[in-house]
């Protein structure tokens, strides 16, 4: 995976991901879209033959980078808490 940004201006960015499918962007879109500061939150449709991402993000009062750093932040424990409770209810099984 490798990731590029672009700042529009200092409340826009564009954040360009390669090497991965569009879920990744689609769950760290719905994050930033319960953001209160975050304005705009929007994924570029991929063409069908490049894998690559492209999410836009336009905040106020804090930083667009903050905002994604934020969203991909309660991403990574939501999807912890999915883990832990799908392990559980499998009986806490490791295979």
């Amino acid at each position: 995976m490798q990731v590029q940004t672009t700042n529009e201006d200092e409340r826009g960015l564009t954040v360009e991901i390669t090497g991965e499918d569009q879920s990744l962007a689609e769950i760290v879109h719905h994050e930033l879209l319960e953001e209160k500061s975050v304005t705009f939150a929007g994924v570029l449709p991929p063409h069908p033959l490049i894998k690559k991402l492209v999410l836009k993000v336009r905040a106020q009062r804090i930083k667009p980078e903050k905002a994604v750093a934020n969203s991909i932040e309660r991403a990574v424990e939501t999807t912890q808490e999915l883990f832990q409770d799908v392990k559980k209810a499998l009986g806490g099984g490791s295979g």
